[in-house]
């Protein structure tokens, strides 16, 4: 009897966090979808304004809701999202050079996840399925390199970095995998309706930003929910050690 109410009280801090978690979320939630209905409706202004607000949502959602402020994992997954806002707004002004830094932004941002999934989701390797991403990057490169000239290499070099990041995404939760290969999808039908001619996609802005708002989102629940079921200040859950009761704690 004192066994099960013991487990049963661990499991509580779980469940209460995970609903303050999806509360925290919530706002989130709504300005991404009142983006996609100004993409929809071809409300460009309202577009642009609410897409100041999409990553900033998100952060707070992230800050309101981690067991785990201080913690490595914490820090990565906010540089992530802060370095994604950077590369949301600056293509808002017409320029070819706000455009590459912009794409320099989300580069720095696939860095930091990759770096989030290498060292702070566990001991797993990536799953097979990740080998999937080896023949996208193949493809990909392939399909735009003919049509990239001098960016070739760059462009490349990038999607191996987005190939990485949702690669080792697969080392995590499902929402995380998914989030990983949702941001991919949305990178690569951006990068097919800028380079790629006659890619002519019904409402290619619509989907772009609802598989990016998507992964993005994923990716941050799916860590969150991680952090929470550690729910004792753990940066994430780590596999027991043998001869061990306890999780061992993900701190460097």
């Amino acid at each position: 009897m004192t066994s099960m109410s013991t487990s049963n009280s661990a499991l509580e801090p779980t469940a209460t966090g995970l609903l303050g978690a999806r509360r925290s979320f919530a706002p989130f939630v709504v300005v991404s979808v009142l983006h996609l209905l100004f993409q929809i409706a071809e409300l460009q202004t309202l577009a642009n304004v609410s897409k100041w607000l999409l990553m900033p949502a998100l952060a707070l959602a992230v800050i309101a809701s981690t067991p785990a402020r201080r913690s490595a994992a914490t820090a990565l997954l906010l540089a992530a999202i802060t370095l994604s806002w950077l590369g949301d707004i600056t293509p808002l002004y017409a320029s070819d050079w706000f455009f590459v830094l912009g794409l320099s932004f989300f580069l720095l941002a696939h860095i930091a996840y990759l770096v989030l999934f290498v060292r702070g989701l566990g001991y797993r390797r990536p799953r097979p399925i990740a080998f999937v991403y080896l023949l996208w990057w193949l493809a990909f490169v392939a399909l735009l390199g003919p049509w990239l000239d001098a960016l070739l290499i760059p462009v490349a070099a990038y999607g191996a970095v987005l190939g990485a990041m949702a690669a080792f995404a697969t080392r995590g939760s499902l929402p995380i995998a998914i989030g990983g290969a949702l941001f991919l999808v949305s990178d690569t039908l951006l990068g097919s309706d800028r380079f790629l001619p006659g890619f002519d996609l019904w409402q290619s802005g619509f989907l772009i930003m609802v598989t990016y708002l998507a992964g993005q989102g994923l990716i941050a629940w799916g860590v969150i929910a991680l952090q929470l079921a550690g729910h004792r200040g753990l940066a994430l859950p780590e596999p027991q050690g043998r001869g061990s009761d306890a999780p061992a704690p993900a701190s460097r």
